[in-house]
């Protein structure tokens, strides 16, 4: 334990670089997972487990969002400390316990057999791993070391995906590699953490009960937007689903698996700056701010266009290679869907803005527009222009929500100057 102690915390220098580069490390691990499963079980177990794991890998990932609650952003830029940590502790396995039993009903309603429902429920208690550790994390990040918190779940991803990967190469079956995948979350998880949390004073098991109900409800719009996000941007599956056939399904989703790439790796331009862009925003330095959301756009924006140069050269010919399909028909639609992942990757930090600032109702309106459009046009686009009217479909949905979550920073960006120079101008008359 003392090893492993000493390997997460370091020697405590150059913590700023450390935290980029580990979070970098997470980020690209994290973004990769779902791609490298995918591969392996298409390879070893053919399109049949491919698309059975797909849907209950997709349906967890959405429920996650209720685990989570979205709290991480709100509870990292926290500075004056509203919150005790025994709070959010509380009231995260609150909303683990509700994601549980949504995953339990779920599974019961859609009728699944007893494989389906196994798996589901394995990659459930996966995601349960995630939501625990994110609460414990958030603290160590609001502390400034987000360099222990990235080591550990680079770690964790890395050894689950492993042995994920090394059950399922041996025996072709999901139930038992999932069972592996959970089994090492926890382990390593608990090991880990445990190892680290001696060192920072605010974390403790103890739970508190005061204010649980003030913290759920104000994060509530987060937790709604999350969980809306997440359907959103997996709405084109859910409707080839309902429309087209199980082997569009499937190219479908080869082809749009780089899009989380871009979305995820996009947090390692902005993750490392949440807790540094809440001091500057409770401490009034609004142009700072402003320039600080500003830079990090212009980031997201080259990183995606460097990632849609290098799709448009090679990206099917690398997809088709390593998944054993054909896609070279498919280049322009793959290229696009990139193009809509950058998009998704500008949602996703402004997102985090509008919670720094304190505007996260409005992320649901965005959502709930969204989700408007994509109700009424996401089945006849489908329909009529099968493959490529998913791909239209998302980026309907998430030009929508940019536009939207955009103008709404703007506007709260300028009544806050305001606000600031009204104050002043009082202070100077009286």
């Amino acid at each position: 334990m003392r090893v492993i102690k000493k390997l997460l915390i370091g020697n405590g220098n150059n913590i700023m670089k450390k935290s980029a580069i580990w979070n970098i490390v997470e980020s690209m691990e994290y973004s990769l997972q779902s791609a490298i499963l995918l591969l392996i079980v298409t390879r070893r177990g053919g399109l049949y487990d491919a698309g059975v794991f797909t849907i209950a890998y997709t349906f967890t990932q959405m429920i996650a969002t209720i685990g989570s609650y979205g709290m991480r952003s709100f509870q990292v830029s926290d500075i004056k400390s509203e919150y005790k940590f025994g709070t959010y502790l509380y009231s995260r396995l609150l909303s683990v316990g509700a994601m549980i039993l949504v995953c339990l009903g779920y599974v019961l309603i859609q009728g699944y057999d007893r494989n389906k429902i196994f798996l589901t429920i394995l990659l459930c208690i996966y995601r349960v791993v995630d939501d625990v550790e994110d609460v414990i994390h958030g603290e160590i990040q609001k502390n400034m070391r987000l360099d222990i918190a990235s080591k550990i779940v680079a770690v964790r991803i890395f050894l689950a995906t492993a042995m994920f990967a090394f059950i399922y190469t041996f025996t072709e079956n999901l139930i038992y590699a999932s069972m592996g995948l959970a089994a090492t979350a926890v382990v390593v998880s608990l090991v880990f953490n445990l190892a680290v949390i001696g060192e920072f004073q605010d974390i403790t098991f103890k739970l508190c009960r005061c204010k649980v109900v003030g913290l759920l409800w104000t994060c509530f719009p987060i937790c709604i937007s999350g969980f809306l996000y997440n359907y959103l941007a997996n709405s084109p599956k859910y409707a080839i689903d309902r429309n087209l056939s199980e082997e569009v399904q499937t190219l479908f989703s080869i082809l749009f698996m780089p899009i989380f790439v871009i979305n995820i790796l996009s947090g390692f331009v902005f993750k490392p700056m949440i807790a540094s862009m809440g001091i500057t925003w409770t401490r009034r330095k609004y142009k700072e701010f402003k320039r600080m959301v500003i830079k990090q756009l212009l980031l997201i924006i080259a990183m995606t266009l460097v990632i849609l140069l290098g799709g448009a050269v090679c990206g099917v010919e690398v997809l088709g290679w390593l998944y054993g399909v054909e896609l070279t028909q498919y280049r322009m639609l793959f290229v696009t869907l990139l193009a809509f992942g950058g998009f998704a990757a500008i949602v996703a930090f402004l997102v985090v803005v509008l919670t720094i600032v304190r505007r996260q109702k409005f992320i649901v309106v965005a959502y709930l527009i969204a989700a408007a459009i994509n109700v009424l046009l996401s089945n006849s686009i489908v329909l009529r222009y099968k493959i490529w009217g998913a791909g239209i479909v998302y980026g309907i949905t998430m030009g929508s929500i940019v536009m939207i979550l955009l103008l709404t920073y703007i506007v709260a960006l300028r009544k806050e100057c305001k606000g600031d120079k009204d104050e002043v101008t009082n202070e100077v008359i009286s």
